[in-house]
């Protein structure tokens, strides 16, 4: 499990046991305030009595005085009768309505317990209920890794599918959420439904434009719609995702695969290498290493032994064998574009084959202050053993103003193109003019 899905779970778990701790304190809520309602009621009722009782011992004192006075003879009796009729009267107006009895200690005891009872019961009562008829072992799982389910895995396939239906339908509601598209095309691509892979990824490159990235996806929807079959269609499209990117890790990936399911391994070993020592991110370098060593397994049940070729010095180079070729190339910046990019912009000089795959077969990397410059595109600049500039007749040597600073041209870079160039022998000075935005 990554670390950004352990950090869902946990926050999950955290959302859950708060709103379940809020739950119960709103139910114990209901259980105390009656208690704690009765106890200020029983409080102000008690102190109403003591007062009353007070008021009566007043009472009791001012009669047995008025009796003694009488006894003295100091009073007659109706004077005696009217003070004492004063006195009860006015008891009768300083004590309260008779109030209800306070209960004995023993019950206001037992009434605590009923509260305090529950506080224990419902936290209980509540894990337990969760327990029996909850989800708890659904809690346990991030959302993302219950719906990972590869289709050869045996879980519910028709889970998984009303679950991409679920995300076309809302990604229709909302056509303009690009990456929720392209996380659809990958899950199309996983459960072999190519066409409809295919269909997801043309709505990306409609919201985002061209992107190496995302056609080369595309070409490897249609690859494997069509039997693993390097179709034209397939073919243009990867020709198209090497202009944009020359190095797309997703392109030459898939160019490896055709190689190896056509048996030519040698070249795929070659591609698969270039992408395990290249420094592009999100490369399973891994999972490539295992496929060099497959097709090493089956280049050795040939009884060939693969490699790797090394460039050769012309030193070495035996009398009756070409010579490695070599184009000297002026690169010059239209000066209407002198000011639309900064001097430390990168510019990428290459060739490419004019027909078939559109790998660069010679690369240079300058800077825009360096312009203009003379470069000298040889085999020592290839970008594999197997594809090399004297490897082919005719090349169109590029040269653009890269935004990015990575290869390919992209949109709002400037370029510049001269083609066909022939290679071999071919000693004429190649002048190339960056004069042109790519849309």
């Amino acid at each position: 499990m990554t670390v950004p899905l352990i950090g869902e779970l946990l926050d999950m778990m955290n959302i859950f046991w708060l709103m379940l701790a809020a739950l119960v304190l709103l139910a114990l809520a209901f259980v105390w305030w009656p208690w704690l309602k009765r106890s200020e009621s029983q409080s102000l009722g008690s102190t109403a009595i003591d007062r009353d009782r007070q008021n009566i011992d007043i009472f009791k004192q001012r009669v047995a005085e008025l009796e003694r006075e009488l006894s003295q003879g100091n009073l007659d009796q109706a004077s005696f009768d009217a003070l004492k009729q004063e006195l009860e009267l006015s008891l009768l107006q300083e004590v309260d309505e008779p109030a209800a009895q306070v209960e004995p200690s023993s019950a206001q005891e037992k009434s605590i317990l009923i509260p305090l009872g529950m506080t224990l019961l419902v936290p209980l009562l509540s894990v337990f209920l969760y327990l029996q008829w909850g989800a708890s072992d659904q809690l346990m799982l991030p959302r993302q890794v219950q719906t990972e389910n590869h289709p050869d895995s045996g879980h519910d396939l028709e889970g998984i599918d009303a679950q991409l239906s679920a995300l076309r339908t809302r990604l229709e509601a909302e056509p303009g959420n690009s990456q929720g598209w392209f996380t659809l095309g990958r899950s199309y691509l996983t459960m072999e439904r190519y066409q409809d892979a295919y269909w997801a990824f043309g709505k990306v490159a409609e919201l985002v434009g061209e992107h190496a990235e995302i056609i080369s996806q595309q070409a490897q929807a249609l690859y494997f719609l069509n039997n693993h079959q390097v179709t034209a269609e397939v073919q243009t499209i990867i020709d198209r995702a090497l202009e944009l990117d020359a190095g797309d890790p997703g392109t030459l990936g898939l160019i490896g695969i055709a190689a190896y399911e056509s048996g030519q391994f040698k070249k795929a070993i070659d591609i698969w290498l270039q992408l395990i020592e290249g420094d592009r991110p999100n490369v399973n370098r891994e999972g490539l290493q295992q496929a060099v060593v497959q097709a090493k397994a089956q280049l050795a049940q040939q009884g060939v032994e693969y490699q790797p070729q090394t460039n050769t010095s012309m030193a070495s180079t035996p009398d009756n064998a070409a010579p490695a070729a070599s184009l000297k190339v002026l690169v010059e910046l239209d000066r209407s574009l002198k000011d639309s990019a900064s001097p430390d912009t990168t510019v990428f000089v290459y060739a490419q084959a004019v027909s078939g795959p559109k790998m660069p077969l010679a690369v240079a990397k300058l800077q825009l202050r360096d312009l203009p410059t003379l470069v000298t595109l040889d085999d020592s600049m290839a970008m594999g053993p197997m594809a090399k500039l004297s490897s082919v007749e005719q090349v169109q040597v590029r040269a653009t103003v890269s935004r990015s600073g990575t290869p390919g041209a992209k949109p709002g870079d400037i370029q510049g193109v001269v083609s066909p160039v022939k290679v071999a022998g071919n000693d004429e000075l190649i002048k190339i003019l960056i004069n042109e935005v790519v849309k």
